[in-house]
């Protein structure tokens, strides 16, 4: 029996990572992953317990790695120990999706098509997307708190947040580069685009 190796299970995560983005699910086969990789099919069931398994890693790996890398961004401190203000914390998280993103394309692709098989790790999902939303909606209410920000809903424009950049990544022009999209991001969240008050929002 194979004893897992670290530097086997990523390349296989490398390789069905660009098939899937490249393909609809339902066309990858375990089989095609592995011919690409170079390695037995037998290899793959080693890591992972069958497709949809492997699927369901590729995307929950790259969101938490998300996850901890705005962590660690929203809670960064300046040179006397104090946290940063709230709108350069927003600003960096901004910077830290936008980067992710340019850094993982395909993860945006393969998240379209996650509902197919949203019935795996439903609970590790849910938990994860609680904390990206809490790590965002926590920053704001500091910055209300401090009168920094003024926001009604953090938990809404947490949402809103990492909407804007996945369907900016799925939708937007194709010729934007990393800095125009994130000063984007942060122009609407900052400022938005109207200037001046059209009416009270209902």
């Amino acid at each position: 029996m194979q004893r897992p190796d670290e530097k086997k299970r990523q390349l296989i995560v490398a390789t069905a990572a660009k098939m899937f983005a490249a393909r609809p699910f339902h066309k990858v086969r375990l089989d095609d992953i592995a011919a690409e990789a170079h390695l037995g099919k037998g290899t793959l069931y080693v890591y992972f317990d069958n497709k949809e398994d492997l699927y369901i890693s590729l995307i929950y790996d790259g969101f938490e790695r998300l996850v901890e890398n705005l962590r660690r961004e929203l809670s960064a401190t300046a040179a006397d120990g104090s946290l940063l203000p709230a709108a350069e914390a927003l600003r960096r998280a901004v910077d830290a999706l936008v980067g992710f993103a340019f850094a993982h394309p395909h993860l945006f692709e393969m998240m379209r098509n996650v509902g197919e098989i949203k019935r795996l790790h439903a609970g590790e999902w849910k938990a994860k997307r609680q904390e990206f939303m809490e790590l965002i909606a926590n920053t704001i209410r500091r910055g209300v708190e401090n009168g920094e920000l003024t926001d009604q809903n953090p938990e809404m424009t947490a949402a809103c947040l990492g909407g804007m950049v996945r369907s900016i990544m799925l939708f937007g022009p194709r010729d934007l580069g990393e800095r125009e999209v994130a000063a984007q991001v942060y122009r609407l969240i900052g400022h938005g685009i109207i200037k001046r008050p059209c009416g009270k929002p209902q």
